[in-house]
């Protein structure tokens, strides 16, 4: 008798913790599917500001091309694709690379800029809000921005070469011969 009861118990509490998990899984699927970024969709407008207290807004861009890079200088790829970014930048300065370092301390960031002397606008989401805000969960993140504001291509991992960083602002800019063959290596699309 007692192990009918023993097993009854068992059985009863395996079932309530599949249904716990099954109940977490879709709660996550379902509060995940409102912040992830979409192709297509205006890319969510925010304030950090700059090296130099600057407040900038993602919005100040609009009319503009827009690769908009989340890093770290303890990213290998990160530390590899922005220098390359930034001799792209000086030759394209039509199209804006606003890069957005994921949480380090101003003087970190600041010598990594000094060091490399990038160009562009480097951002400081020190409390991830913005990497929140674009369900970014890996470095580095790129994202292609219309001159309208809309998320045209979001790139994760390295953008190892500068005629792939060319092409990619040359897609911003609207050169429409871009030729996707530059986008495979390293690079995957995150979301469609």
């Amino acid at each position: 008798m007692k192990k009918i009861v023993n097993s009854y118990w068992i059985q009863s509490l395996l079932l309530i913790l599949i249904l716990l998990i099954v109940g977490y899984v879709i709660v996550q699927k379902k509060s995940e599917s409102h912040y992830l970024i979409k192709i297509g969709q205006t890319a969510p407008n925010f304030a950090l500001s700059g090296l130099n207290g600057e407040e900038i807004y993602l919005s100040d861009y609009r009319g503009k091309g827009v690769l908009l890079n989340f890093w770290a200088s303890w990213c290998n790829p990160c530390v590899n694709e922005l220098p390359l970014m930034n001799e792209a930048y000086k030759l394209l300065g039509d199209v804006e690379i606003v890069a957005v370092n994921m949480g380090e301390k101003e003087e970190t960031v600041k010598k990594f800029v000094n060091r490399y002397d990038l160009e562009f606008p480097v951002l400081l989401d020190l409390k991830n809000s913005v990497k929140r805000k674009y369900h970014v969960s890996g470095l580095p993140v790129t994202l292609l921005i219309d001159k309208q504001g809309k998320i045209i291509k979001v790139l994760v991992g390295e953008l190892n070469s500068f005629e792939k960083i060319t092409s990619l602002m040359k897609l911003v800019r609207g050169i429409h011969n871009f030729n996707d063959e530059h986008l495979k290596g390293n690079s995957r699309v995150l979301v469609k």
